[in-house]
């Protein structure tokens, strides 16, 4: 290890530093526990936000505990919307946490933007991953802030909808985040959202008390609940409250509150009314404002119980007075502008993917070249199904997953591939591969599909999950075999979700499918092996008939 000298907080590791695997590039922010720097792993050759604590807190038992709740609470989430955590490790005096590198800015730094910027010539420099103050716009203390200007409604729910995503992700994993606030929600120029920094999370599930009440109700208190203030004692309508907040900012162009003092501030949130957006801004829609209004009220009783619960009460008025600004799929942000150093950032990731997909390559036709013989269509099914490893386009590189030469090649990369995203991987066969093309693309877009959709059933995302499966079961384009299995992991994924009637239904559809004289005999065993591995009653009736 490469290893300068760390005796004070002031220190920045230089350049070429090497921590564990990983060799740091730059420093991209500061917080108030940690150093954030851009580093690449040397023998994946992956970008990552590597976050290291600070050397006056690394030998402090509690802020050492703090440090490991977090990447213990962030390692647990794995979801589309939340900065997903690589490793965590010790390297000599440095502890460390290596996470998803997001080229963007954050919401704090993009509200305080003007409307009319120069894409070209923005110079913000994005803090990523850091747990850093907010920005200029605002005070360092988060007593006050100086108004932003206010986002457009459509931008407001697509951003709103994502971080609802993720709420939701972490209040099924009992984990409350408990500092939701701009500067912790990351965006890029596709409109995509990721939910930062779980570092102030309090694990409801076999946490430790002693941990989370060490002196400090931790937060921010320009996004702080009621409850958070008085108490500390807090569950997800905390973070609903905090998202309230953040959606006041984000409609108004500044929260809901300010105060000359952080004590100010926070007595404001204790007991002060909160402005009515609709007299800061005329045009949101009364169901949106009846939404803040709600996240808003000072009793956690009062709020909704649960992110889902947002998530439907917006859907329910998706065709009412939001029909006009519902975003039907994620929204762009082009004010998102990377600045000089994140260009430099960019430049280098995208050498990384090109030098990662020419040795992949390699490494992947030995590979095909040692299986080939081995791996039947059948075993590739079984493999498939097998509940342990669950987890031609224009695109050069798709979320760090580097283009093969063929379908083929892509579907296998997937499945041997342990160290990639798990969900990723299997998305990136139909962007390589339009399934539209050719046939051959679509077989393989189609096995890919019935992969991420096992995935997303396992992370509880049953509804991705069953869209997935929709899809394929109503391609008349797909052989029959493909068409069945996605039927059979229906009736798999009904029996999870104890759902009697809809499990009994696709079970007799893929019966009738398997049952026709013209299905093949080999096809009909591939159904009854993938049945097997599902196990449960899907198997024992299955096998019984």
């Amino acid at each position: 290890m490469n290893q300068p000298p760390v005796d004070s907080d002031d220190c920045v590791l230089p350049p070429g530093t090497t921590i564990g695997p990983y060799q740091i590039e730059r420093l991209i922010g500061r917080g108030g526990m940690a150093d954030v720097y851009f580093a690449i792993h040397r023998e994946l050759l992956r970008p990552a936000a590597l976050k290291v604590l600070r050397a006056s807190l690394a030998s402090d038992m509690q802020h050492l505990q703090r440090f490991q709740q977090e990447a213990r609470a962030a390692a647990s989430l794995v979801h589309p919307n939340i900065v997903q955590v690589y490793d965590v490790n010790l390297d000599g005096p440095y502890r460390y946490i290596a996470q998803e590198y997001i080229p963007g800015t954050n919401l704090r730094q993009y509200l305080s933007r003007p409307s009319d910027i120069d894409q070209a010539t923005s110079t913000a420099l994005p803090r990523d991953q850091a747990d850093a103050a907010a920005t200029t716009a605002s005070s360092c203390d988060g007593t006050s802030a100086s108004p932003d200007r206010p986002l457009p409604i459509n931008e407001c729910l697509s951003i709103l909808l994502q971080i609802l995503a993720a709420l939701s992700r972490s209040h099924r994993a009992g984990i409350v985040h408990r500092d939701i606030k701009p500067e912790n929600i990351m965006l890029t120029q596709e409109g995509e959202v990721k939910v930062a920094d779980f570092g102030l999370a309090r694990v409801l599930l076999g946490d430790d008390p002693q941990l989370t009440q060490a002196g400090t109700t931790m937060g921010t208190p320009l996004y702080m609940s009621p409850e958070q203030i008085q108490d500390g004692k807090v569950d997800i309508r905390s973070d609903l409250y905090s998202l309230g907040v953040t959606l006041f900012h984000m409609l108004a162009g500044q929260p809901p509150f300010s105060g000359d003092t952080p004590l100010a501030l926070a007595m404001k949130h204790v007991h002060n009314t909160p402005p009515d957006i609709r007299q800061l801004r005329p045009d949101v829609p009364a169901s949106l404002a009846q939404l803040v209004a709600r996240l808003l009220a000072k009793n956690p009783a009062e709020r909704f119980d649960t992110p889902m619960q947002v998530i439907d009460y917006l859907r329910e008025n998706r065709d009412r007075d939001l029909a006009a600004f519902w975003p039907e799929q994620v929204v762009p942000l082009p004010g998102v502008a990377p600045s000089d150093a994140s260009r430099a950032t960019i430049e280098l990731q995208s050498k990384l993917a090109l030098r990662r997909q020419h040795r992949r390559s390699r490494l992947l036709r030995t590979a095909v070249v040692a299986i080939a013989v081995a791996m039947a269509f059948t075993a590739g099914f079984a493999v498939t199904y097998d509940r342990t490893e669950l987890p031609s386009s224009d695109i050069a590189v798709f979320r760090d997953i580097p283009r093969q030469e063929t379908p083929r090649q892509q579907y296998l990369l997937a499945l041997l591939s342990k160290d990639l995203h798990a969900l990723d991987k299997w998305e990136a066969v139909g962007v390589y591969f339009p399934a539209e093309e050719n046939d051959t693309n679509r077989l393989y877009v189609a096995q890919a599909s019935l992969q991420l959709a096992r995935a997303l059933q396992d992370r509880r995302e049953y509804t991705g999950a069953m869209e997935i499966l929709d899809r394929l079961t109503n391609d008349g384009r797909l052989p029959v075999l493909y068409r069945a299995l996605a039927q059979v992991q229906k009736a798999a994924l009904y029996e999870e979700l104890e759902e009697d009637d809809q499990f009994q239904r696709a079970f007799e559809q893929a019966r009738r499918m398997v049952s026709q004289p013209d299905f093949p005999t080999g096809d009909r065993q591939k159904i009854n092996d993938v049945v097997r591995r599902l196990g449960g009653r899907l198997a024992r009736l299955w096998i019984g008939n």
